[in-house]
């Protein structure tokens, strides 16, 4: 006589213990088929854990004992909970290959273009104009700006690309401004159509700027020679106590005899009244200042007016290549893109992507190029420029 309840508890509790391995691996293999050959395996796959599951029962021998009829039931009780696990298990492998995400790539997150309204003012080659709003402000801790360049930046007008995001914008403007104007500090803010806020610095254009450590700059009076620039390496003083240094400044004005005694007792000229300008000077006696070695800065104080030579540099090899170039049509011109695929690499000397600068591009342009040095035709320029 079968003791049904005692055998199907049995066969039950030995379906569950053999035929939850073999479940779970035919829904493993499941989804790997599924997720890697888009396909679904049919559910009646799940029946292979049966054989399996009987299999190990008799192997292990835990179904051995009791009549033979017992044991026939206790092994179908097997069969059918295992084979209910692997159907249960293949489904779910099923569901969890379509669930998964094919592209594996990152999502691109856009930030913030610009708005219809801005859109709607775009021009023929996709570029928008950003203009100020309001007044430039300033930082804490510069000096103010001065009324012409304030006036400059309140009145200027910016010609960007028109897709780009908000925060491209204000960093391309950003070193736009720091380029052009030399600023010391910028901060720009882009509204939705296309308004900018502007906070800037004044660059920082005093003499200490342009010294370089362990140098000093001192102002002497002389008699300078004609085509003398900021930049040019001259001697000061005899021979007995010659000093060389590096031209920084240049008096604007030639000093009259009524106003020496006045100039020297005020002291070294300041730096706003120098000229900084890469065409030389007209000659004659004027103030000069020079960077020297801080052990020979003290040779030069003391007397009113000192002899002034100008030593040989050589030939300039730059300004020779590029007179060759525009000799031949093709002058070097600085420019900003309006587009990165308008530009030749045979023709581009170097770029400017962001706050990098790149020489000998290659055979392809890289993209986001703010500024460009090429050497082109004036008619094949005037092709990758756009007009303000």
């Amino acid at each position: 006589m079968v003791d049904l309840p005692y055998e199907t508890l049995l066969g039950v509790s030995y379906g569950l213990l053999v035929g939850f391995v073999p479940a779970l691996a035919v829904g493993s293999i499941a989804a790997v088929i599924g997720f890697v050959r888009d396909r679904s395996i049919p559910v009646a796959a799940g029946v292979l854990t049966v054989p399996i599951a009987v299999a190990t029962v008799v192997v292990v021998g835990v179904g051995g004992s009791g009549s033979s009829l017992a044991q026939v039931y206790r092994l179908s009780m097997v069969a059918l909970v295992a084979g209910l696990l692997g159907a249960v298990a293949t489904s779910h492998g099923n569901r969890i290959a379509t669930e998964l995400p094919r592209d594996r790539a990152s999502p691109i997150v856009r930030g913030p273009t610009l708005s219809a309204d801005a859109i709607d003012a775009v021009d023929a080659i996709g570029q928008v104009t950003i203009r100020p709003t309001g007044a430039i402000r300033e930082f804490d801790g510069y000096p103010p700006l001065s009324p012409a360049l304030r006036s400059t930046l309140e009145e200027g007008a910016w010609r960007f690309p028109a897709d780009l995001q908000l925060v491209e914008l204000e960093a391309r403007l950003e070193r736009r401004l720091r380029t052009e104007h030399e600023l010391a500090q910028v901060d720009v803010s882009v509204d939705g159509r296309g308004r900018a806020t502007i906070a800037a610095a004044p660059p920082a254009k005093g003499v200490a700027t342009t010294l370089d450590a362990g140098d000093r700059a001192v102002t002497v009076t002389g008699l300078l020679p004609t085509g003398l620039a900021p930049g040019d390496t001259v001697v000061v003083g005899d021979d007995e106590a010659a000093v060389d240094g590096e031209v920084l400044a240049i008096d604007d004005e030639p000093i009259r005899q009524s106003e020496r005694d006045r100039d020297e007792r005020a002291g070294p000229v300041s730096a706003r009244e120098h000229r900084r300008a890469d065409a030389g000077t007209d000659g004659g006696e004027r103030r000069l200042t020079v960077a020297v070695e801080t052990t020979d800065a003290g040779t030069l104080l003391g007397e009113s007016t000192r002899r002034i030579s100008v030593r040989p540099t050589g030939a300039n090899h730059e300004f020779e290549a590029a007179a060759l170039l525009e000799a031949t049509g093709r002058p070097v011109t600085a420019l900003e893109p309006a587009d990165d695929d308008a530009l030749e690499p045979d023709a581009t000397l170097g770029v400017r992507t962001g706050d990098r600068w790149q020489f000998a591009v290659g055979d392809s342009v890289p993209d986001g190029v703010d500024r460009a040095f090429v050497a082109e035709s004036p008619r094949s320029t005037r092709e990758v420029t756009s007009d303000d």
